[in-house]
């Protein structure tokens, strides 16, 4: 099989995409950013920028393809697959799958478990199949990855029931985790850690407690909405503080659901941005409150991970601000003393591989969910079969 494979990765305001050769050696990288109604999208091509979007251009699909149509498949020739990553699997799907009219209309149905995610997945699917209807798709889930929690951490104290209807945890950013797990070993010594911890930090934000490479605790649950503080999104909220917030807005969960999804997290606490990068520069008291609370919830968070996981030989931090955020690693890792962390701040402020002295250790790793999905892709696509749900 000769040509080369496409992964896309569709979030909620960004659209990220790479391609492949057969040997998973990426020839290009780029990400259209300000995707969101409202703003401008701007255009990024190996870090670089790119030519500008025509104005007006909005939407995740029509965005995809414009890139199909004038940055990708200008720079490719042939593609022999196309991978997407897909937030929600449900309990469906536990392994990558060949995307079919059946398979696009299972990950249809979970739109509502991930709503500022899922339908933008599926925009990248659609726009591929309009574009070049010949070249196989393949649906790589993020929740895949969690589907080794232990049972008593999936499910909710609640009646049965809801269990068998699909209410239960599920774990998110799985992509980024695997890919992680794959890069350890380079930066540790040739093994993954036997108890990891991993803080996935982005504008959606989660971690993950791993024993062996496997994930046995998340912040997240059953949808994209739990755990850690966001940019937009809250986190861990009393389930009392939800009714009373759907009371408040006379029942019109819509307006909530725009509440927690859009005008929360860093957003609502500062007032002034969502975006990490702004607040650590602002003088604004409420900007460095909602630091504050980031890191306070992350600390918190990791120490149930630790308990999890029964102790700690390494914690890593990925995602756009895991990866860049030099004081929200330092006030992590001091915070955690007690658990034998000794941060390096010469390490930490060049973003070294390794930012801690001794054991346990502190990570940075730059996350490639990107070549995971390409992985993934090609895998299936060789296989010859078409992967059931599971």
């Amino acid at each position: 099989m000769t040509g080369h494979v496409l992964a896309l990765n569709c979030g909620s305001s960004s659209v990220r995409f790479a391609v492949f050769g057969n040997d998973l050696v990426p020839l290009f990288r780029g990400q259209v950013e300000n995707v969101a109604e409202g703003l401008e999208p701007s255009l990024l091509l190996d870090g670089r920028p790119g030519d500008p979007l025509p104005h007006g251009l909005a939407g995740h699909e029509l965005i995809i393809g414009y890139l199909l149509d004038t940055v990708i498949l200008p720079r490719t020739g042939r593609l022999v697959a196309a991978g997407h990553r897909v937030v929600h699997g449900g309990t469906r799907f536990s392994e990558p799958a060949l995307v079919n009219a059946a398979v696009a209309g299972e990950i249809e149905g979970l739109s509502a478990l991930a709503p500022s995610h899922q339908p933008h997945n599926l925009a990248g699917i659609r726009a591929l199949a309009k574009a070049l209807p010949r070249v196989p798709q393949v649906a790589c889930f993020d929740t895949a990855f969690h589907h080794t929690l232990p049972e008593v951490r999936q499910l909710m104290a609640l009646p049965e029931r809801f269990a068998a209807e699909g209410l239960r945890r599920f774990g998110f950013h799985g992509l980024s985790y695997q890919s992680i797990v794959a890069r350890l070993p380079e930066v540790t010594g040739g093994t993954v850690p036997p108890r990891t911890v991993i803080c996935h930090l982005g504008n959606g934000c989660s971690l993950a407690g791993l024993i062996d490479g496997a994930s046995v605790f998340t912040s997240m649950g059953f949808t994209p909405l739990d755990g850690l503080v966001m940019g937009r999104r809250p986190g861990r909220l009393d389930p009392g503080a939800v009714l009373w917030l759907v009371e408040r807005h006379d029942g019109d969960t819509a307006a909530v659901d725009r509440l927690f999804n859009r005008e929360s997290g860093l957003l609502g606490v500062s007032g002034v941005s969502p975006d990490m990068r702004t607040l650590l520069a602002s003088r604004d008291e409420k900007a460095a409150l909602a630091v504050a609370m980031f890191v306070d919830r992350l600390v918190l968070e990791i120490g149930s991970a630790v308990a999890a996981t029964g102790g700690l030989d390494a914690l890593v931090f990925t995602g756009g601000i895991g990866e860049n955020a030099t004081p929200v690693r330092a006030a992590v890792v001091e915070s955690l003393g007690w658990l034998g962390l000794h941060l390096d701040d010469v390490a930490n402020g060049r973003h070294a591989p390794t930012i801690t002295r001794g054991h346990p250790s502190a990570h940075v790793i730059a996350t490639d969910e990107e070549r995971v999905i390409a992985a993934s892709a090609l895998a299936c696509v060789r296989s010859g079969t078409m992967p059931r749900p599971s």
